[in-house]
């Protein structure tokens, strides 16, 4: 990010994994979301740094299908290694990132599965105002129980291409434009398989030395590749407008809010428009050197995956307090609310979530952790109540 106007940017970030997602050790700010421990070692081969990473996660469910009855528990055992390249080209950057996810069931077999990713990135930096940035992901993985609103495991495919162009005006000012395409294709629900092509432009005004206001347009367009015979057609237009605040005040104190209006439009007009209030929001506090506290949380309309259902609306929000003993051990308290109502339908969930976890770091780039977890999920439709128990210990890499 150009130093001269500190506001973050939003984009469709290259994902490492969801080993490097959850990484809390100390890493360095670097394009698309990719991040390396500030005292790891660095594997050169010429100009190109090459990054590897594995994480080792062995997890007890006391009900793996989350039902409300005629519970199983299974022990799993997670292996996810990966490896990132990264050519720096003067104040240019390439980056190509591959991994695999490896779920084996001590008992369950028929749940092994294996998730996919391979990401490309190039962050081009022309003089001190214009930035581009360009990606290219394909995803062949699944959709866990835990998130699926028919509580069994969904595979699928997804191929994100994405694109966007910063430029500063002066000082105080920035625009910015991103353009995404993704390609859903499901495997046993074939009926959410669909196109989306977004464009989203922004504004940035800064008020202080570190902290912007912004104003945010969206526009989606979704087109379903599938149209089952006798159902609603519900290829859509989504548009919306949000304003926000961002800050990043030091170290300690970073953030972004923006909350507006969000208008789906269906192609078929038969099938009735629908507009409501959206929101988000990321904020991160460090009161210490040992003490620190999350918050994220979002409204947000998106494509349903019940059959009859044209859309759904999910309210959820997360927060997070670390409490570091010293440079090694650390400790944190997770809890998280999510609301998701369906269209067409009186069905309604509510998920509740709640756990602890321990972490040492033998170096900031290697460490061990223990995690608790209980998970309860509430349904106007008793078929979908489930409750869960989870406890994971994990050693985690990355170089």
């Amino acid at each position: 990010m150009n130093t001269r106007f500190k506001a973050p940017l939003t984009l469709v970030m290259l994902s490492c994994s969801v080993m490097c997602a959850d990484l809390s050790l100390a890493v360095e700010d670097a394009p698309f979301g990719v991040t390396r421990a500030k005292d790891a070692p660095i594997i050169q081969a010429g100009p190109v740094e090459i990054h590897p990473y594995l994480s080792l996660l062995e997890t007890y469910s006391d009900n793996i299908y989350l039902v409300p009855t005629n519970r199983k528990h299974d022990f799993i055992t997670t292996i996810s290694p990966g490896l990132q390249f990264k050519m720096p080209i003067r104040r240019h950057a390439l980056f190509l990132t591959g991994n695999a996810t490896i779920n084996q069931y001590a008992k369950h077999s028929s749940e092994n599965n294996i998730d996919w990713n391979v990401s490309a990135a190039g962050d081009f930096n022309f003089g001190s105002r214009i930035n581009l940035k360009l990606s290219d992901r394909y995803l062949d993985a699944h959709e866990p129980r835990s998130q699926s609103s028919l509580s069994t495991m969904e595979k699928y495919s997804n191929n994100n291409a994405a694109a966007s162009l910063s430029y500063i005006l002066a000082d105080i000012s920035m625009l910015q434009l991103d353009y995404s395409s993704d390609l859903w294709k499901y495997t046993a629900s074939d009926f959410r398989s669909r196109n989306e092509n977004a464009v989203s432009a922004y504004v940035f005004y800064r008020v202080m030395p570190k902290t912007s206001l912004f104003a945010e347009y969206d526009f989606k367009n979704v087109y379903f590749t599938t149209k089952p015979a006798g159902s609603a057609v519900l290829d859509n237009n989504v548009h919306s407008g949000l304003l926000g605040v961002t800050w990043e005040l030091s170290e300690r104190s970073k953030g972004t809010v923006k909350a507006g209006y969000l208008h789906k439009i269906f192609d078929d007009t038969a099938q009735k428009s629908f507009g409501t209030f959206a929101a988000s929001l990321d904020i991160s506090h460090n009161f210490n050197d040992y003490n620190s506290v999350k918050l994220i949380g979002a409204r947000t309309v998106n494509e349903s995956s019940l059959v009859g259902s044209n859309y759904s609306v999910s309210t959820g929000v997360t927060g997070e307090a670390t409490h570091k003993f010293n440079d090694r051990v650390s400790t944190t308290l997770k809890v998280s609310f999510n609301d998701e109502s369906f269209s067409n339908s009186t069905r309604s969930d509510q998920v509740v979530l709640g756990g602890v976890k321990i972490a040492y770091a033998f170096r900031r780039w290697l460490e061990t952790s223990v995690e608790y977890y209980w998970r309860q999920k509430n349904s106007n439709d008793n078929a979908y109540d489930s409750t869960e128990n989870n406890v994971a210990v994990a050693f985690k890499a990355y170089f």
